[in-house]
Formats: structure tokens, C-alpha cells, sequence
């Protein structure tokens, strides 16, 4: 019996629909996790925009889109750029890698695929001489865990308030 080869490569533009595949899936988990903060778009209207996006990013040599395939499917995607740090005129380490996208075809996961595109990628970013990578995770999402098994560690975490609750607090102290 013959086993599946799977390939890790260069996205291209004719993976862009795959991609956004992908990352729709990925999208749809994010809202049970994060509520109503990264409630979504209509599909439609997010796939223009999230397709052109990449396009545009496919020629910037500071980002970087891979994919996973299988028999010629893609069943894993992941994009990673490298860019100045928030306020890098403050900080001493101003250039930092960031890990953007990373999706699996839910059929695909547990099986390593995730991990040999961060490892595929991390090279990359490493080889234009940063320090450090970064993600950002919500720490309600399982990828939470995948990143710290990888050997990502929390360094920060937003606080979010939403207005009403604002607004109910004033009214309770008048």
C-alpha cells in the first residue's frame, strides 16, 4: 500500500482559494472561543478581502505564505512575516518575526502537520536574523497549548471591556 507524501512548499497564487478554505474553517472555530469580539463578516465579503490581501502579500519579500499538500491537496496553511516591533523607536529589539495564520484541515490535525509548518516557517523567520518570533493566541484557543508545546511562552495578554458594561458601571455609582 502506498503512503500519502505530504509536501510542505511555497504557497503561490494558485492556492489562494485553498487558503482561504482554510482559513474560513479556522475563522468560524475562533468565534466559539472568543464571542463576540471576532464575531465574522458574511463569507463572502471576507473572501475578497482576505484572498487580495494575500495576493498583495505574495510579492512582499518580508512576508512569507507556505503551504501543506498532500496528493495535491492543500490540508495546511501558514503565513509569517517579519516587521518592526510596536514602537521599535522605544525598544532595543526593534525587528521581530511573527507567526500570522496557521490552519489545518480539521481531517489532517493531530498528525504533526501543524508542527512541521511552524518548524518550516520559524526557519525561515530565523533565517532574516531576528531575535525573537511572536504570535498572538487567544488563550481560550486550543492552538494556545500547540504554541507552548512548541516552545512559544506567554509574554503578554489584552484585557478587553466592551462598552456596555462601561456605561452599566457609571450608572450604578450615580
Amino acid at each position: 500500500m502506498k503512503k500519502n507524501l505530504m509536501v510542505i512548499r511555497k504557497g503561490t497564487i494558485v492556492d489562494l482559494d485553498a487558503f482561504f478554505s482554510l482559513y474560513w474553517i479556522s475563522s468560524l472555530e475562533h468565534t466559539h472561543y472568543s464571542g463576540r469580539l471576532d464575531s465574522l463578516k458574511p463569507k463572502a465579503q471576507c473572501k475578497e478581502y482576505i484572498i487580495n490581501r494575500q495576493r498583495e502579500l505574495l510579492n512582499d519579500r518580508n512576508h512569507f505564505f507556505l503551504v501543506a499538500e498532500t496528493n495535491e491537496k492543500v490540508i495546511g496553511m501558514i503565513t509569517g512575516h517579519v516587521g518592526e516591533r510596536d514602537e521599535a523607536h522605544i525598544y532595543k529589539i526593534e525587528r521581530i518575526g511573527f507567526i500570522d495564520e496557521v490552519c489545518v484541515h480539521p481531517s489532517y490535525r493531530t498528525s504533526g502537520i501543524g508542527r512541521k509548518l511552524l518548524d518550516a516557517m520559524l526557519k525561515l523567520l530565523y533565517g532574516e536574523d531576528v531575535e525573537f518570533i511572536g504570535v498572538g493566541v487567544a488563550f481560550k484557543n486550543p492552538a494556545f497549548h500547540f504554541y507552548k508545546t512548541c516552545g512559544f511562552t506567554p509574554e503578554g495578554m489584552w484585557l478587553i471591556q466592551q462598552k456596555k458594561s462601561h456605561t452599566k458601571k457609571r450608572q450604578t455609582k450615580k
